[in-house]
């Protein structure tokens, strides 16, 4: 089959060519982006003139949906599979260079904001045999005082622990006995912290992840563009789970027990989701801007709650901003603020709306390690 305008992107060996190839696609077809815009919006795409304009300046591999909408806009659709084999082929070098990598070969680390506040956080601490001498290295790049260890060190460390065991017994015996309900009703060491608090119930572990519609379970929670009234936002979508990645989901739980929902974007850096509140993409979960997780903003943080019924990978997410029950869900049109739930189309949008009972499985998730 002959490859629209000549070109052939089997041949493209880089991110870098593939994108040189889609610029001489662009350039052959004679339209202009606003033209491409509007040729894909007819076909039922969508193709945001800034978007393809951003993408086509780059080197990085584009999305896999913006590649088949950008062909189908140009000429023919028999060229698409062409394109996507290539893109897929490149992609796959990608995650076995990226794999090749110590520092990336582990899935238990969380992206690198999270790395950087955790090693802030507790630096390590250890410990090299008695009577040698320890060094560390100061913030400012110049080298810490050296410590002896002698065999006195272990006999100094148990009398601190001493100290501190004394300490204890002795606020709890003065403790007023209202006060002293960790252990005796059940509550734990959380609720024992202050009278008001009440105990979190369990969530999913926290770590690298994939969310997956229960109601379409080969597609995963991922970015994608959304259209209303004419302008095209970045936000939460399904799309098959092959072309999920990038970003990487991560779940990071809260000390209150609500979580965060991380995205890492090898080109945009590290995100949260964030329902955004009144215009015409109200109750959508954006990641824009990316490197903005504000850890106090209530719109970014969810409950996870198993769902009523459900499995024990089954789960609903519950905006943390809003007093009435709202649950995360897949709407099918963007467009439509009363739209049906639970599609298994792709592109659906998920959005904040209210809990509902019936067909509920448009509002449940499986969360399973990435």
């Amino acid at each position: 089959m002959a490859i629209l305008g000549g070109l052939e992107p089997g041949g493209a060996r880089t991110p870098a060519e593939y994108v040189g190839l889609l610029r001489r696609l662009k350039e052959h077809s004679g339209l202009t982006y606003r033209q491409l815009e509007e040729q894909a919006a007819e076909r039922g795409d969508v193709l945001a003139r800034s978007t393809l304009a951003d993408v086509l300046r780059r080197d990085a591999l584009p999305r896999a949906e913006l590649v088949a909408a950008l062909v189908r806009a140009c000429g023919p659709g028999e060229d698409v599979a062409e394109w996507l084999a290539a893109r897929q082929r490149l992609a796959e070098d990608e995650r076995l260079a990226a794999a090749e990598k110590p520092e990336a070969s582990e899935a238990g680390h969380a992206p690198e904001s999270d790395r950087a506040l955790d090693a802030d956080r507790a630096p390590g601490t250890g410990r090299a045999p008695e009577g040698e001498a320890v060094e560390g290295e100061a913030a400012g790049g110049g080298r810490t005082r050296t410590a002896l260890l002698t065999p006195l060190t272990p006999l100094v460390a148990l009398a601190s622990l001493g100290t501190v065991v004394l300490l204890v017994i002795a606020a709890v015996v003065l403790l007023p006995d209202d006060e002293r309900t960790g252990d005796s009703k059940g509550a734990g060491p959380e609720a024992s912290m202050s009278p008001a608090a009440t105990p979190v119930a369990a969530g999913p572990t926290p770590g690298w992840s994939r969310l997956r519609p229960v109601g379409s379970p080969t597609l995963c929670l991922t970015d994608g563009e959304a259209r209303v009234d004419g302008d095209t936002k970045t936000v939460a979508v399904q799309r098959p789970c092959t072309e999920a990645v990038p970003p990487r989901t991560y779940l990071q739980r809260e000390s209150d027990g609500l979580y965060l929902i991380k995205w890492d974007h090898p080109d945009h850096g590290p995100g949260c989701l964030t329902v955004l509140d009144g215009g015409p993409f109200h109750g959508m979960l954006e990641p824009w801007p990316w490197k903005a997780c504000r850890g106090g903003s209530t719109a970014q943080r969810f409950r996870i709650e198993p769902a009523p019924g459900g499995g024990t990978d089954h789960w609903r997410f519950r905006p943390a901003q809003d007093a009435e029950p709202l649950c995360v869900g897949i709407r099918e049109s963007a467009e439509d603020p009363d739209g049906s739930q639970g599609s298994d189309k792709a592109g659906a949008v998920a959005v904040a709306q209210r809990c509902t009972v019936q067909d509920a499985n448009g509002q449940v998730f499986i969360i399973e390690p990435e």
